[in-house]
């Protein structure tokens, strides 16, 4: 055989095994955001029951938003805002970090 011929073949073996593992990794992805989206969907559901969101709470919540409004409200999102204490220590150490990473002219 030729030397061309050889390194042809070689070649398209390689490129042959790249693509699949691209497919299998493509896959393993697609696979990881199915349950991703499965789990979050959970969570979700779990958290709202168990921050005291209750569906009657959100028809009460959309019917005042779409009596303030004047229109048709759909409620997608419903954000509980924690006291600020619970975010002190998270805020001074984003702070420490912030400062850390500053750098002080030369004089």
């Amino acid at each position: 055989m030729s030397v061309y011929v050889v390194a042809l073949i070689c070649m398209s073996v390689v490129m042959c095994v790249m693509a699949l593992l691209v497919g299998v990794l493509y896959g393993f992805q697609a696979i990881t955001r199915r349950q991703a989206v499965a789990a979050a969907k959970a969570t979700s559901a779990a958290a709202a029951s168990e921050e005291g969101v209750t569906p009657e709470l959100v028809a009460v919540l959309a019917a005042a938003a779409t009596a303030a409004l004047g229109r048709s409200v759909v409620v997608r999102h419903i954000r509980l805002i924690r006291p600020a204490g619970q975010e002190t220590w998270s805020r001074v150490g984003r702070i420490d970090l912030l400062r850390s990473h500053r750098v002080d002219p030369k004089r």
